[in-house]
């Protein structure tokens, strides 16, 4: 036999759902219960509430609680839009062109609406470089809210004029100017990591010129931070950069340079002026030994300095007679000297080159014949382009002296269609 429920607990029950505005079948015996006499404040929401589903069927009121009269009865699992919320959590909704309130304890947050575009306060003027430590967007204003235009890679750097008060930096990057998060950056004021802009060549106009004085010389991002090579062979050319040198700080011992292609920070204890690599061929090495040994790891001994190159460029001892000799061919055609802007590479210049450059104009490290010593770059200037002077000269005449431009490297293809693998400054050895 079922025990009968006390009707007192009965008559609770339904004055709980009463309460929280709940609708109560016909059947349930109910007994009256004292509601508060006024009606609580309401306020507008702050939680950003932009539309809960009912849990259960729930009745819509003129007010924010069980005081007011039911407008009319929303059923269980309806969505509906929140346009306020009153103080003590009920939700002010529209349901079948009707308005009112209805309890927060049966319905469920479904939906927020995006995050307040509250502008910060005044920015300050500042000096600053940024260094990316993850991939962040860039956006017009100091906040998600704002729309971006553009990325400030992982590891890049960016001049910054101005913080604003939540933090965020205002940076100038591949010439967009905007906005980027406090929290995916780190800053410096001395020995920083700069953005030059694109690279030209190692010369770029300067003459402060240094040499590595031994091998396995370090180039940093900034001063002491972010190894960007760690192999750089004894007698590379090195030039000083003064003025991107005082723009991203100063710092006693160090300097910041042009070399191997690129930029960074370099030891002054680890240059001296002089260059005192060999100048010839002096133990008879030929292609073939150079070959075998393990690209972008030849030993000094296989290199050898242009000599008639001011920046002293190394190559391999077995190229040089050659090149020497073309060099020769060009200085008649043309008075000067030709223009070698690069040719032996490390494995470290090569993984730095493939990685910024990408595999349209970077061989994968490990597979360049610059990596033998055996290949030159000249300056990627008009003279020197597929319709300069210099480069037609070169490609008529370069292989009377075993250098050529490959085929594969030309600006268009056999069917007419544009080759982004072209380069126009790229020669080979192919000598003995």
């Amino acid at each position: 036999m079922r025990t009968p429920r006390p009707r007192f607990l009965t008559a609770l029950a339904a004055a709980s759902l009463l309460l929280a505005g709940l609708v109560v079948p016909s059947h349930a015996t109910t007994t009256p219960v004292a509601v508060p006499a006024s009606a609580p404040a309401i306020a507008l929401a702050k939680t950003g509430v932009a539309k809960v589903k009912t849990t259960a069927n729930l009745n819509m009121r003129k007010g924010g609680s069980t005081t007011h009269a039911v407008v009319r009865t929303i059923p269980k699992n309806t969505t509906v839009p929140v346009s306020q919320q009153a103080a003590n959590g009920w939700y002010k909704v529209s349901y079948k062109k009707k308005t009112g309130w209805i309890s927060n304890k049966y319905a469920k947050v479904v939906s927020r609406h995006p995050a307040s575009k509250s502008k910060p306060g005044p920015s300050k003027k500042i000096n600053l470089w940024v260094n990316a430590t993850a991939a962040v967007n860039i956006r017009k204003g100091a906040g998600t809210s704002h729309q971006a235009i553009g990325t400030l890679p992982k590891n890049a750097a960016a001049k910054a004029a101005a913080r604003a008060s939540n933090g965020w930096y205002k940076i100038t990057y591949k010439k967009k100017t905007g906005w980027v998060s406090n929290k995916h950056v780190q800053t410096c004021s001395r020995g920083c990591q700069v953005d030059t802009g694109a690279y030209t060549t190692n010369r770029d106009g300067l003459n402060d010129r240094y040499f590595t004085q031994s091998a396995g010389a370090d180039l940093y991002a900034a001063a002491g931070k972010r190894l960007r090579i760690g192999d750089i062979p004894k007698n590379s050319i090195a030039y000083r950069d003064l003025q991107w040198e005082k723009a991203g700080g100063q710092v006693a011992g160090w300097y910041f340079v042009r070399t191997q292609g690129m930029d960074g920070w370099m030891k002054a204890s680890a240059l001296t002026r002089k260059s005192t690599a060999p100048t010839s061929n002096k133990k008879n090495y030929t292609r073939k030994q150079v070959a075998k040994k393990s690209n972008g790891r030849l030993p000094e001994s296989m290199l050898a300095a242009i000599p008639w190159d001011t920046e002293k460029t190394l190559i391999a001892a077995p190229a040089l007679a050659d090149l020497t000799r073309l060099n020769t061919a060009f200085k008649k055609k043309f008075g000067k000297n030709l223009d070698i802007d690069l040719a032996y590479r490390t494995l470290d210049t090569q993984k730095y080159y493939y990685k910024e450059l990408g595999p349209y104009i970077a061989a994968k490290p490990g597979t360049s014949n610059h990596g033998w010593g055996l290949a030159i770059d000249v300056p990627e200037s008009h003279a020197y382009s597929f319709r300069g002077k210099y480069y037609k000269w070169l490609k008529s005449n370069s292989k009377k002296h075993n250098w050529v431009h490959r085929k594969n490297l030309e600006e268009f293809r056999a069917d007419g269609s544009r080759n982004p693998y072209a380069e126009a400054w790229h020669f080979e050895y192919t000598g003995r």
